[in-house]
């Protein structure tokens, strides 16, 4: 019976494992910060900046902010506006950035950000915004 070949740059399977049970948690934790619950959608907006507005997609939304994929230089904590089609807008601020997306929470009273958008929060709203 021959041993199991470990590479000496990888860690050893008790820090291996000792990794994935901290992965775990920290994944239950976050999903335990979010308040909303979360939509996946693939809606055509705007995201206005006071340098101009910019095409963009949203990818997953919630009363509290939204993914949203754009070509456009933004910066964290950035004050920005996103519009829908045929619904009020929805003033957010930066909350973080990737490669080409970015995570924007709204920073409207919640109870307009749940008139806004409650109604396409329930039942089968992905998709496009259609009026």
């Amino acid at each position: 019976m021959s041993k199991p070949v470990f590479d000496e740059n990888w860690p050893d399977p008790e820090t291996l494992w000792r990794m994935r049970q901290q992965f775990e948690r920290d994944e239950r934790a976050s999903q335990e910060r979010r308040v909303h619950e979360r939509k996946n959608v693939y809606w055509a907006a705007r995201l206005v900046l006071p340098e101009g507005a910019y095409n963009c997609t949203v990818y997953d939304l919630s009363l509290g902010g939204a993914r949203v994929r754009l070509v456009a230089e933004l910066n964290k904590f950035q004050r920005v506006r996103l519009d829908f089609d045929k619904l009020a807008p929805l003033n957010a601020d930066v909350v973080w950035l990737g490669i080409g997306m970015v995570g924007i929470r709204f920073t409207d009273d919640p109870a307009y950000v749940s008139r806004v958008l409650s109604p396409l929060m329930v039942g089968g709203a992905s998709g496009t915004i259609s009026g």
